[in-house]
């Protein structure tokens, strides 16, 4: 077993992370420009492009994480910590492969007529809870149970 993510995995989970980031920066930005104005186009043209990436990143690193093993948990983790880090992960990938369907559905006709823009903002909120979850477990993980589990995303240092 693995005490590890592997260099694709962690490349994978960085690239998503800061294209998330970018998600939420443009999308919750564009709204203080007029329509039709050229910075709010290229806001959101940029949410655009980068909801695309990030639903083929999804796709490879779901496609990596099922044919790869993820690292070990460290020692001393209750049980009710384990299923929570582990319904935290399944939440974040399941998250980061609809949203992307969800906001491509938005700007269609289809999801115009399904009235999905208001899903897909309210699942930004939802995904933003989310990964703040995420980064404070990983915090806490480091700085107070001191347990390595963050290095297992982080590149080694050799």
């Amino acid at each position: 077993m693995p005490t590890r993510y592997d260099r694709v995995a962690m490349s994978l989970h960085w690239l998503v992370a800061v294209l998330v980031i970018l998600q939420f920066a443009t999308g919750w930005t564009w709204g203080f420009f007029e329509r039709g104005t050229e910075p709010r186009f290229y806001l959101f043209r940029t949410h655009l492009f980068s909801g695309y990436a990030i639903l083929a990143l999804a796709v490879l690193r779901t496609g990596w994480r099922i044919t790869h093993r993820a690292p070990v948990l460290p020692a001393g983790m209750s049980r009710p910590m384990e299923i929570a880090a582990h319904a935290t992960h399944g939440l974040l990938y399941l998250s980061i492969l609809v949203q992307p369907v969800l906001g491509i559905l938005t700007i269609t006709a289809i999801g115009k007529s399904l009235g999905t823009g208001p899903i897909h903002v309210a699942l930004a909120y939802v995904i933003a809870a989310i990964v703040a979850l995420h980064v404070a477990a990983a915090l806490w993980h480091h700085f107070i149970r001191r347990d390595g589990l963050i290095a297992r995303m982080l590149p080694a240092r050799d």
